[in-house]
């Protein structure tokens, strides 16, 4: 399938549950460190917007723990990417949670990761019409899962996403071969653990098979 054709085909499913929930809509995008979550993610609210749908994509990366906190269990431990990256508590209440609210509001962001900032926004209010967008490679773990209104689960091979990821981040990790041993051995082993312990594929309400950019896959 095209993109276009994947984005119609989950337009028409965000559209059915504004008609039912009468609340802002909740879509988790999942999957694999590299796998393309966020350009998917940012090319799909654009779409959504140009069909008059308010839709607006924020990122979990804005609720990032500091440098303390994320590396607690060592620079580059994996187990410390799955379990420390984020303030999950606070992305839960301060997205998920409050865009509930019956004045629905979120927090953009709580955390500068540039400078390892500790940020106090004030929170921005939401229609109950809006449709908020999150990727993220952990989105479905237990303490976000009963928010979710649409589950999208990203599937790419493993290989396909190292190369992706090194060709995106070689830049700031020090060079292709800095980037690989990063993904080896933090991210995508922390990626090979989440898929162990909480089953998203499992989980997710559509699987889209995200190997081939030129050709989508709806596999569920």
């Amino acid at each position: 399938m095209t993109e276009k054709e994947v984005f119609e085909e989950l337009m028409h499913r965000i559209r059915c549950l504004q008609d039912k929930k009468q609340k802002v809509v909740l879509v988790g995008i999942n999957g694999i460190e590299g796998t393309g979550k966020t350009v998917f993610c940012s090319k799909f609210t654009q779409y959504l917007q140009s069909h008059q749908i308010n839709a607006i994509h924020v990122s979990i990366d804005g609720f990032h723990n500091t440098k303390e906190i994320r590396y607690k269990q060592g620079r580059d431990a994996a187990k410390g990417y799955l379990e420390d990256a984020y303030d999950e508590t606070a992305f839960a209440d301060k997205v998920l949670k409050s865009s509930q609210d019956k004045q629905p509001v979120f927090t953009e962001k709580i955390h500068d990761l540039e400078t390892d900032e500790l940020l106090y926004l004030e929170p921005i209010k939401l229609t109950p019409t809006s449709v908020l967008l999150t990727d993220g490679a952990y989105l479905f773990k237990d303490i976000f899962l009963p928010y979710w209104d649409l589950k999208i689960y990203l599937k790419t091979d493993f290989q396909v996403a190292l190369q992706r990821g090194i060709e995106r981040d070689a830049a700031i990790l020090g060079g292709a071969e800095q980037a690989k041993e990063k993904y080896k051995n933090r991210y995508h082993l922390a990626s090979a653990m989440y898929i162990h312990e909480c089953a998203p594929e499992r989980k997710a309400d559509i699987i889209i098979n995200n190997t081939d950019f030129e050709n989508l896959v709806i596999e569920k």
